[in-house]
C-alpha cells in the first residue's frame, strides 16, 4: 500500500493539518513563556512612549537619568503602547505575542507559496518549517523581525499581484518595524529585479518608493551611527549557533535547483543572496533570520524529491525525518569566562520534538519577578530609577513596576555621557548568587535599606539618592501616530485608484 502512487493527496489539508498541530504545541508552551528577555526591553520602550505621549527619539528609560538616542523603529513599540493604555496586562499582552506572532508569520507562508507557486510546495514549505526549532525560537523571541517577515512577504505578494502601492507602503512598514529584516526585504527586491528583467522596472519602482515612505526612519538611524559603538556589540551570542548538517545539504541541492529554473524560483535565489546581510551575527545566520531561505529551499528539494518518485512511503519518510530527526551540529561554552569552545552533534533536534517537550529556556518566574516589581512600586515614586548589577533583571523588573532603569541592553548603542548607576537609583536590586562580599561594602557604603527579599532577589532603596528620571516630550504625539496611520490605511484601501495613475506613469517612463 505505501508504495503506490498517491492520486487526489489534499496538500491543503496536511498543510492546514500541520500548522493546527503548530499552534496547539504553542498554547500547550504557555506556562513555559516568557522565554526572552527582549520583550522586557519592548515593554519598557512601549512605557517610555506613553510617558513622552507618543515617539520618542530619544531613550530616557534605559541608562536613566543621562539616556541615549533612540533607533529602534517605533512600530511594534507603538501597538503595545496602545494595548497597555487600554488596560491589557504587560505579561499576558506578551505571552499572546510570542504565540501568535510565529503561528501568524507560518500561516502567512503557508498562504503565499500556495497561491503564487502551488499546494504541494507549500506543504513542503510548512514540513521544512517544523525543522528548526532555533528557527522558532528566534521567531518567537525576535517579535519585531517576525512581524517584519510577515509584512516582507505581504510585500512581495502583493507585487506578484501588481498591485505596487500597497506592495510599497508593506516594504515601508518593515522598515518602521525592524531595523535588518527590512534592508533584507529591501535587498530582496533589488535582487529579484535582477534576476527577472520582465519584474525589473516594477520591482525597482517599488523598492523606490518604499524607501521614500521609510525616509524619516532611515535619516534618524543613519543619526544615530555616530553613537552605535561595535565594542559594545554582544557576539556571545554566536556561541548559541546551531547547524543543521542535513537541512544544509538539502537546501544547497534546492539552490542549484532555484538557479536552473530562475524563471521560476528567482524570489528563492533572491532570498538566499539577501541573507548574507546576516553573516556578521553568526548565530542569526545560521538559526534565526537568516535560516528563512533555507528553509524555503529545503522545500524546493523535498518537492523535486517528491515529483521524481511520487511514492507512499517516500513522503511519509520525509516526514518522519523532517519531524522527528533533523541533525543539529551546535558549538557553545560550558563556561563563559573560558574560552573554550565545544561542540555537539544532536540526532533528534527537530523544532516539532522540541515544541513536542515545550523545551526552551524558561526565563519567566512570576512569584519572584512580580513580587519585587511589587516591592519596587511601593517604594519608589514614578521619577525613581531603578538599577541591579544585572542588566537583564534591572531592567526586567523596570518594565514590570512602570520605572525608568540605569541598566540597558543594546549596549552597542552608546550612553550619552558618564554616570554612576548606584548614585543615581533609588531602587537597588541584588540577585542571590551576586558576590556577598561586593554587595556587602555597596549596601555599607551607600547605607542602603533593605525593603523586601524573595528567593531570587534581595531590594533595597537608596535614600540618599536625588536623581530622577529625565522625561522628554514625545517628538511625534500619539495623536498624529494615530491620523498618519488613519491616513496611510486610506490611503491602502483606495489604491487601486491611485496605481491607475502610477501604471500611466510608468509606461511614460
Amino acid at each position: 500500500m505505501l508504495n503506490r502512487p498517491i492520486k487526489n493527496i489534499s496538500w491543503d489539508f496536511l498543510s492546514k493539518f500541520i500548522i493546527l498541530v503548530f499552534i496547539f504545541l504553542q498554547c500547550v508552551r504557555w506556562s513555559v513563556l516568557l522565554q526572552s528577555m527582549d520583550i522586557y526591553y519592548h515593554l519598557l520602550t512601549a512605557w517610555g512612549f506613553i510617558q513622552a505621549g507618543g515617539y520618542s527619539g530619544w531613550d530616557f528609560w534605559q541608562f536613566a537619568p543621562v539616556g541615549r538616542m533612540h533607533i529602534y523603529p517605533p512600530f511594534f513599540h507603538l501597538i503595545l503602547a496602545g494595548l497597555i493604555k487600554l488596560g491589557a496586562n504587560q505579561i499576558i499582552l506578551a505571552k499572546i505575542f510570542e504565540i501568535a506572532a510565529p503561528s501568524i508569520f507560518l500561516v502567512v507562508l503557508w498562504k503565499f507559496i500556495r497561491v503564487h507557486f502551488d499546494s504541494r510546495l507549500a506543504f513542503f514549505v510548512n514540513l521544512a518549517f517544523f525543522s528548526s526549532f532555533s528557527f522558532y525560537l528566534s521567531l518567537a523571541n525576535h517579535i519585531p523581525a517576525t512581524l517584519t517577515f510577515i509584512f516582507g512577504i505581504l510585500a512581495i505578494g502583493q507585487f506578484f499581484k501588481g498591485k505596487l502601492l500597497r506592495s510599497a507602503i508593506l516594504l515601508a512598514l518593515c522598515f518602521y518595524t525592524h531595523i535588518g529584516l527590512s534592508w533584507f526585504f529591501a535587498a530582496t527586491f533589488l535582487i529579484y529585479a535582477l534576476i527577472n528583467k520582465e519584474e525589473k522596472r516594477r520591482a525597482l519602482i517599488i523598492l523606490g518608493i518604499g524607501l521614500i515612505l521609510a525616509l524619516p526612519m532611515i535619516i534618524k538611524e543613519i543619526s544615530g551611527l555616530k553613537y552605535i559603538s561595535m565594542l559594545g556589540l554582544d557576539m556571545r551570542e554566536k556561541y548559541l549557533s546551531k547547524i543543521k548538517i542535513v537541512d544544509i545539504f538539502f537546501a544547497l541541492a534546492g539552490l542549484i535547483i532555484a538557479f536552473k529554473q530562475k524563471g521560476k524560483y528567482g524570489l528563492f535565489l533572491a532570498f538566499f543572496i539577501a541573507s548574507f546581510i546576516f553573516i556578521i551575527y553568526p548565530y542569526r545566520f545560521f538559526s534565526g533570520e537568516g535560516y528563512f531561505p533555507v528553509v524555503m529551499l529545503v522545500a524546493l528539494f523535498l518537492g523535486w524529491l517528491y515529483q521524481g518518485f511520487k511514492k507512499r512511503y517516500l513522503l511519509f519518510i520525509i516526514a518522519l525525518f523532517t519531524l522527528t530527526v533533523s541533525p543539529t551540529w551546535s558549538m557553545y561554552k560550558e563556561n563563559t569566562a573560558q574560552s573554550k569552545i565545544s561542540h555537539k552533534i544532536n540526532i533528534f533536534d527537530s523544532g516539532f520534538v522540541n515544541l513536542l517537550l515545550a523545551k526552551g529556556q524558561i526565563l519567566w518566574f512570576p512569584k519572584e519577578y512580580l513580587s519585587t516589581a511589587d516591592l519596587v512600586r511601593e517604594n519608589s515614586q514614578k521619577s525613581d530609577i531603578v538599577f541591579c548589577p544585572m542588566d537583564f533583571i534591572g531592567l526586567t523588573v523596570s518594565s514590570l513596576a512602570g520605572r525608568a532603569t540605569a541598566n540597558a541592553l543594546l549596549p552597542e548603542i552608546r550612553l550619552s555621557n558618564d554616570y554612576n548607576p548606584l548614585l543615581s537609583s533609588r531602587i537597588i536590586i541584588f540577585t542571590k548568587i551576586d558576590d556577598p562580599v561586593v554587595t556587602g561594602k555597596v549596601i555599607n557604603s551607600l547605607q542602603l535599606i533593605k525593603i523586601g527579599e524573595n528567593d531570587f532577589f534581595a531590594v533595597y532603596k537608596n535614600p540618599a539618592c536625588k536623581a530622577a528620571v529625565d522625561i522628554r516630550k514625545a517628538s511625534v504625539p500619539f495623536w498624529l501616530i494615530s491620523l498618519i496611520g488613519v491616513l496611510v490605511l486610506l490611503v491602502f484601501w483606495r489604491s487601486a485608484e491611485i496605481e491607475k495613475i502610477l501604471n500611466k506613469l510608468i509606461k511614460n517612463v
